[in-house]
């Protein structure tokens, strides 16, 4: 009787340490340096639109919103631009941003938090980018599928 629950134990420990010698070995995708680097940028060259005196945020957030499917909400939008042209006066004057954090999920979706400094008070502006159509496939730019920005610095501890 003993051996059969030996037998039964050898086997079930070989099954474990099979299905997670098998998940170990399966590739996890993620985002690329190179596209974290690209998604970066894009929200540099926004932050530089943002603050720049003749563009502001009339320029700035359609530049980024292009093309992604915000660009339909334009009620939104609107709203977003009107909040960002308060930012100055609410939070003081723009001494720079700084990257946060970064947080992918799978090869196709990343989280990027950064931080907005105004004289008085930061800022936090948290952008969601999303890499549509098949894997391999050609035309996979991010775009941009949600924006928020406020005061609350609490959520750069997440």
């Amino acid at each position: 009787m003993n051996i059969p629950y030996r037998f039964f134990a050898l086997t079930l420990l070989l099954l474990v340490l099979g299905a997670r010698i098998a998940n170990a070995q399966e590739p996890q995708r993620t985002v690329s340096e190179d596209d974290l680097k690209s998604v970066k940028a894009r929200v540099d060259t926004f932050f530089q639109s943002l603050t720049n005196p003749t563009l502001g945020p009339e320029r700035a957030f359609p530049e980024l919103i292009a093309n992604g499917p915000l660009k339909d909400r334009t009620d939104d939008i609107k709203k977003l631009i009107d909040q960002a042209q308060t930012l100055d006066l609410r939070y003081g004057d723009y001494s720079g941003h700084d990257f946060a954090s970064s947080k992918a999920v799978g090869a196709d979706l990343v989280f990027l938090k950064y931080l907005y400094k105004g004289e008085r008070f930061p800022v936090v502006f948290c952008f969601t980018f999303y890499r549509a159509g098949p894997i391999g496939g050609f035309n996979r730019e991010w775009s941009l599928i949600g924006l928020r920005f406020d005061s609350r610095i609490e959520a750069l501890e997440k």
